[in-house]
């Protein structure tokens, strides 16, 4: 294959990269605002929600959930704005383990104070553990070479 051929196949991969790229962050940058609506209006609805006021666990239950939901939020909201500048499969893949901690932590630690229901109870733990792999995926940002303003690519 001649040269010219190997750079308008690699510039075409480079394209389809960053197309399916910017549709991944499109999602992300989905998921966070309807995560910030989502807290803001969970938590006006369980501060007038009876059965949360009568029954002191699901309360204590709720408050894990909305205080992890709204930590992890805020992480995603921070990773995605340096994702701006920093251009690294890390910040990805810590992104997606909030992602997935927060739909499976919190989302199921809310059903089970809102409807007392456990179905979904074994799930709980996965999500706890998705965010202890979205803070340790961070590290691997210290392992890359080039951690100056300028663009990382991997």
């Amino acid at each position: 294959m001649s040269k010219s051929k190997r750079i308008v196949v690699y510039r075409e991969v480079r394209m389809n990269k960053q197309r399916s790229d910017s549709k991944l962050m499109a999602f992300i940058w989905f998921f966070i605002a309807i995560n910030g609506a989502l807290f803001v209006g969970l938590s006006a609805y369980a501060s007038h929600a009876s059965q949360l006021n009568d029954a002191t666990y699901l309360l204590s239950v709720y408050q894990k959930a909305s205080l992890q939901h709204v930590i992890h939020t805020m992480a995603l909201l921070g990773l995605a704005i340096a994702s701006i500048v920093i251009v690294s499969r890390w910040l990805l893949i810590s992104m997606l383990f909030f992602i997935t901690g927060i739909s499976l932590f919190s989302y199921t630690l809310y059903l089970f104070s809102f409807t007392g229901v456990k179905i979904a109870a074994f799930l709980t733990p996965i999500g706890g553990v998705c965010f202890i792999f979205g803070w340790l995926s961070l590290v691997g940002l210290a392992w890359q070479k080039n951690r100056s303003g300028e663009q990382i690519n991997e």
